[in-house]
């Protein structure tokens, strides 16, 4: 009987060990700041355009961050432009920056009257734009981890 005492406080132990180490792994790893660099248009048609979201990421840690997914929702003068999330491989070294770029695919035909709010006026040299999203790191225990930024960008370049 004592035997299956000391069973239970053992699993017990080591089931309460596991949940600490989680929730102490997830405060350890501050998230990064990411912010957009370029918007390049590469390919136009009549119905669809594709851009490439160029974007910067800065890491804080002293270690480096797999990368694995990006979540992230991009907006041009309070406007939705683009949205989603993709698989990504990429390192972003300890205490370093990176760079990833994004290929998004536009239907101008149902996103018109955004494209028309934004380029009111005539086409701008610049932009604001704001972004905000998630990085999955493959760290384990580790909640992929929030950023969000703005700033203005040139579009024209």
């Amino acid at each position: 009987m004592n035997n299956e005492r000391n069973a239970h406080f053992i699993f017990l132990s080591v089931i309460c060990l596991a949940l600490s180490a989680c929730a102490s792994t997830e405060s350890l790893v501050s998230a990064p700041t990411v912010r957009l660099t370029s918007v390049e248009l590469v390919k136009v048609s009549f119905s669809e355009q594709t851009f490439l979201l160029g974007f910067e990421v800065s890491n804080p840690n002293v270690f480096p961050l797999p990368i694995d997914a990006v979540k992230y929702r991009v907006m041009f003068d309070g406007e939705s432009f683009a949205g989603g999330e993709t698989r990504a491989a990429f390192t972003i070294p300890g205490e370093g920056d990176g760079e990833f770029v994004i290929s998004v695919e536009l239907d101008i035909l149902n996103r018109a009257t955004q494209i028309t709010s934004l380029l009111q006026g005539g086409m701008p040299d610049n932009v604001t734009y704001s972004v905000d999203g998630s990085l999955s790191v493959d760290i384990p225990f580790t909640r992929p981890l929030s950023f969000s930024s703005n700033g203005v960008i040139n579009v024209q370049d």
